[in-house]
């Protein structure tokens, strides 16, 4: 067992990386180290939090599953006790229940590790555990260090026959601005660079493609890879790809199909993380 600023940790390495993860706050990654470096590409935020109804929540950096829609009274649980890790054959599982008046819900991320490449497999799922329906869709974030740019493609393909429809999207928030400078968007997608600015950005596209990816200065690009479903399937103007930069990190955000989620039913998405050395052009995704 190890610690990430005072919080306990365990540690599972690959020949191609580390991954540390907390073992009773969260469930959170907290650091993602390639083989043969100490650097990690999360952003690491021990103190960084905000105030909600049922508490502080302290988000660390790194990596978590959250409820989309973004909803205070649900979303913002605080998750600083009562996360449990059981370690599996080529993996792990973390999982909580979380519990504020209405709202009882499970969150449990489950990773394989490919022990011959530098890839593994997270699973994301959200129990409904309250009497009521819930409206619910899974929604993984992952904090990264700032100096490092998100890339989120567009399809080049026709929606219909004639080329009559649309067929990319961009979603944008209200304190987004087109003229920020670390925003650009091209024929081939859309680029988010991690500088440090005091107002945020986020902005977010539906892509059929089933990948995203940020890469790093130092010289690794990480891919996530997700199924998409049909667009009316997603939050936030039918968008499954999103990211949200501002002062202290940069967000790779991805959403699952949003719904009443029963009593007793849960909802899953799953991603395929490949970590590569080079840059996105040097891997060939741009």
């Amino acid at each position: 067992m190890s610690d990430y600023h005072g919080y306990a940790t365990k540690s599972f390495t690959t020949p191609f990386f580390t991954l540390e993860v907390t073992t009773e706050v969260g469930p959170r990654f907290v650091r993602l180290i390639p083989a043969g470096t100490t650097l990690n590409l999360f952003a690491e935020l021990p103190t960084f939090h905000w105030t909600t109804e049922a508490g502080d929540l302290y988000p660390l950096g790194g990596h978590r599953l959250w409820v989309s829609p973004e909803r205070p009274a649900i979303t913002y649980l605080p998750d600083m006790k009562g996360c449990k890790l059981a370690e599996k054959e080529s993996g792990f599982v973390l999982s909580r229940e979380d519990d504020f008046q209405d709202t009882h819900y499970s969150r449990t991320i489950e990773v394989t590790f490919d022990a011959h490449s530098p890839r593994m497999t997270v699973k994301h799922t959200l129990l409904n555990r309250a009497q009521a329906p819930l409206l619910a869709g899974p929604w993984g974030i992952t904090m990264f260090r700032l100096g490092s740019r998100v890339f989120l493609p567009f399809s080049d393909q026709p929606a219909d026959p004639f080329t009559l429809l649309g067929n990319r999207n961009l979603a944008l928030w209200p304190y987004t601005r087109l003229d920020d400078p670390r925003l650009k968007v091209t024929d081939k997608g859309v680029s988010i660079v991690g500088l440090a600015q005091q107002d945020a950005c986020k902005v977010g596209i539906y892509s059929p493609l089933g990948w995203a990816a940020i890469e790093f200065p130092e010289g690794y690009t990480l891919v996530k890879r997700v199924a998409a479903l049909p667009a009316e399937n997603y939050p936030d103007f039918n968008t499954n790809w999103q990211c949200y930069v501002r002062d202290m990190f940069i967000e790779l955000e991805t959403l699952g199909k949003l719904g009443q989620v029963q009593p007793g039913e849960s909802v899953s998405i799953t991603e395929e993380w490949e970590l590569l050395k080079g840059s996105l052009q040097e891997n060939g995704l741009v």
